[in-house]
């Protein structure tokens, strides 16, 4: 009678920024560490949306990461 609806798969997608709430919990440290260490670093790339919304690059965080391996 009518037409068959058939609907795609929703597939998860990495995100490509993270917000200072996600990148805490990402990283497990404070927000005052993110503030004196990342927000300082040249290298992570940082966009202030408004005010207080800060967005990082979850690549560049990677990146840092693999780095600082000893």
């Amino acid at each position: 009678m009518g037409k068959k609806r058939v609907l795609g798969e929703v597939k998860p997608i990495d995100k490509v920024w993270l917000s200072k709430k996600e990148l805490c919990a990402y990283l497990g440290v404070s927000d005052r560490y993110i503030e004196a260490t990342i927000n300082i670093n040249p290298k992570i790339e940082v966009y202030r949306i408004s005010e207080r919304i800060y967005l990082y690059n979850k690549q560049n965080i990677d990146e840092m990461i693999k780095k600082a391996r000893i």
